[in-house]
C-alpha cells in the first residue's frame, strides 16, 4: 500500500508542476504558488534554506573582514532574499527530491520517532541543540512533537543533545500526550495517517492494514493497542480494518467479528466527527519531563576515533590515486568542452550527437509530439509524454552505465566501510543486483529494503551518497556536483 501510495502521489504533484514536457527547471518561487501539499512546498524551500547557509560560510568564515557589522547584514539578508527567490531546481533533481520529500513524511507520520531520530543523528551521537531547530523546519506534521521539544530544550537551557537522550525525550513526549486519553489521542493519529494517504491518493481513505497500524503504534511504545493488533489479525483473519472498527476495538478492547454483546460496547463516534492530531494537539507539560544524563558507548567513540585514524591513512595513501582520477575526470572534461565549442557543425560533430542521442534529459526528448491548438496538451498529456519517454529509454538498446564506474576513490571506499562493514562480496553483489535493473523506481524499493535489512540510517551522509550516485546511472545527464547539504542527509 504504501509504495503505491507513494508513486502515485509523486505522479499527481508531477501533474501539477510539469505542465510542459520542455521545463528544464522548476523555480521555488513557482512552487510556492502552486496547489500542492504545504510539506512538499515546506521541504523544498527547507533545501533551498540549506543552499544559503552553505554560500553564506563561504565568504562569512574569513577572518579577513567584519560580516556582523550590522550594515553589512542588513545588506547580505537583502541579497539572500533575491538569492532566495532567484532559486531553481533542475528537473531531475527535482524529481529526486520530490520522492524524498514524500517518503520523508510518510515515514514521519508513521514512525515519528524512529524517523526524528535518523534524520537529527544522521552522523553523530551528539548534536547542537540549534542545529535540531533547523532540522525541524523540514517536518511540517505532528505539531505537538516540535513544540515540547523546543520547549524542552528552551527550559533546560541545552546546548547539545546525545542520541540516547532524545530517544528518552521523544518517549517521554509521548507518554504524557497519550497518558490522559490514550484511545482518543491514537484515534486522532490515525485520522491524521488516513488523512494524508487520502491526499496523496486523491480519495477518501477509511481503512488501514493492520500491519501498518502495529508499526504506527510501535514506534509510539504503545503495548497495549499493538497486542489487540496482533490478536485481531490472528482471530479476525483480517487482513486491515476500518476507522470505526479501530475505534470500537481501542475502546472496548473487542475484536472485530467478535460476539461481545453490542450493548455492551461504548458508542463510536466515527471518522467525520473525530479531530485529527493537527487541530487537536495533546498537551505535554516539559516540566515535568526530566531526561538523564546517557554517557556515550565508549566502545563507539572509540570505533570512531579508530576509524578517523584508519581514513586519515587511506586518504594520504589514495592521495596519489585520487588526484590521478581527478586529472583523467578533468582531461575528460576538456574533451567533451572542445566537441561542444565550435559554432560550426561538422561530420564529426553529427556523428557525437548521433551517440548520444539517446541520452538526452527528459524534458527535451519528451517534447513529442508537438502541441497543437486542435490538441491541446494537459498535465495529464505531459506526464504521460514523461512516462513514455522513460519507458522508450528503458527499451533502447543503449546499455545503463555500470555503477562500479560511477563508485570510485574516497567514495567508494567510504561506502564500503560505513554501509557494507567492508565486507566487499556484499557490497559487489548487491551492485550487481541493482545493475540488472531497468528503472530507478526499481532500485529505490531495493535501496530501502537494504538499508532496512542492514540497519542502515537513510539519511546518513553515505547513504545518501550511495542513492545519488545509482540515482545518476538512471538518469545520466543529472550527475551534479554534490553539495555538502546532499550528502548530510538533507538532500
Amino acid at each position: 500500500m504504501i509504495e503505491k501510495t507513494i508513486d502515485k502521489f509523486i505522479e499527481r504533484i508531477k501533474e501539477i508542476v510539469i505542465t510542459d514536457p520542455n521545463m528544464k527547471s522548476i523555480p521555488l518561487a513557482y512552487l510556492m504558488t502552486l496547489d500542492i501539499p504545504d510539506a512538499i512546498k515546506h521541504y523544498f524551500d527547507q533545501e533551498v534554506e540549506i543552499w544559503l547557509r552553505e554560500e553564506e560560510n563561504k565568504f562569512t568564515t574569513t577572518e579577513r573582514f567584519d560580516y556582523d557589522v550590522p550594515q553589512v547584514r542588513m545588506l547580505i539578508d537583502q541579497v539572500f532574499d533575491h538569492l532566495k527567490q532567484s532559486a531553481t531546481f533542475h528537473i531531475n533533481k527535482f524529481n529526486q527530491l520530490l520522492e524524498r520529500a514524500i517518503k520523508l513524511e510518510m515515514n514521519y507520520l508513521l514512525e515519528p520517532h524512529r524517523t526524528l531520530t535518523q534524520f537529527i543523528f544522521k552522523d553523530s551521537n551528539i548534536v547542537p541543540t540549534m542545529e535540531i531547530y533547523d532540522t525541524l523546519k523540514y517536518f511540517f506534521r505532528l505539531e505537538y512533537y516540535k513544540n515540547a521539544i523546543s520547549d524542552y530544550f528552551n527550559t533546560k537551557y541545552m546546548r547539545e543533545i546525545k542520541k540516547g537522550q532524545f530517544v528518552e525525550l521523544l518517549k517521554q513526549i509521548d507518554e504524557q500526550a497519550f497518558s490522559e486519553k490514550p484511545a482518543e489521542t491514537a484515534l486522532k493519529v490515525i485520522k491524521s495517517i488516513m488523512g494524508f494517504l487520502g491526499e496523496a491518493q486523491d480519495t477518501e481513505v477509511n481503512s488501514l492494514p493492520i500491519e501498518l497500524l502495529q508499526t504506527a503504534f510501535k514506534d509510539r511504545n504503545l503495548k497495549d493497542y499493538q497486542d489487540l493488533l496482533k490478536k485481531a489479525d490472528k482471530e479476525s483473519g483480517l487482513s486491515e480494518l476500518t476507522f470505526d472498527e479501530l475505534e470500537t476495538m481501542l475502546r472496548d478492547g473487542s475484536i472485530p467479528g467478535g460476539e461481545q454483546d453490542i450493548k455492551d460496547k461504548t458508542e463510536i463516534i466515527g471518522i467525520k466527527d473525530h479531530d485529527d492530531i493537527e487541530t487537536s494537539k495533546p498537551e505535554v507539560s516539559v516540566a515535568e519531563i526530566e531526561v538523564p544524563e546517557i554517557p556515550l558507548d565508549e566502545s563507539v567513540v572509540g570505533e570512531d576515533i579508530e576509524e578517523d585514524i584508519e581514513e586519515d591513512f587511506e586518504d594520504e595513501e589514495y592521495e596519489l590515486e585520487d588526484e590521478e582520477e581527478y586529472e583523467e575526470e578533468m582531461e575528460e572534461a576538456d574533451v567533451a568542452i572542445e566537441v561542444e565549442a565550435p559554432e560550426e557543425e561538422s561530420v564529426e560533430e553529427e556523428v557525437v550527437e548521433e551517440e548520444f542521442a539517446e541520452e538526452e534529459p527528459l524534458e527535451e526528448a519528451a517534447a513529442e509530439p508537438e502541441i497543437t491548438e486542435e490538441q491541446p496538451k494537459t498535465a495529464a498529456n505531459v506526464a504521460q509524454d514523461l512516462a513514455d519517454h522513460v519507458a522508450r529509454q528503458i527499451s533502447s538498446d543503449t546499455p545503463l552505465e555500470d555503477i562500479n564506474s560511477l563508485i570510485k576513490g574516497r567514495t567508494r571506499r567510504k561506502i564500503l566501510k560505513k554501509l557494507f562493514k567492508k565486507k566487499e562480496n556484499e557490497f559487489l553483489l548487491f551492485i550487481e543486483q541493482i545493475n540488472k535493473l531497468a528503472t530507478w523506481k526499481e532500485a529505490s524499493r531495493i535501496i530501502d529494503d537494504e538499508f532496512y535489512t542492514r540497519e542502515i540510517n537513510p539519511y546518513s551522509s553515505e547513504a545518501i551518497t550511495f542513492s545519488d550516485i545509482i540515482y545518476t546511472r538512471f538518469f545520466p545527464k543529472d550527475k551534479y556536483v554534490t553539495t555538502e547539504s546532499e550528502t548530510n542527509g538533507f538532500g
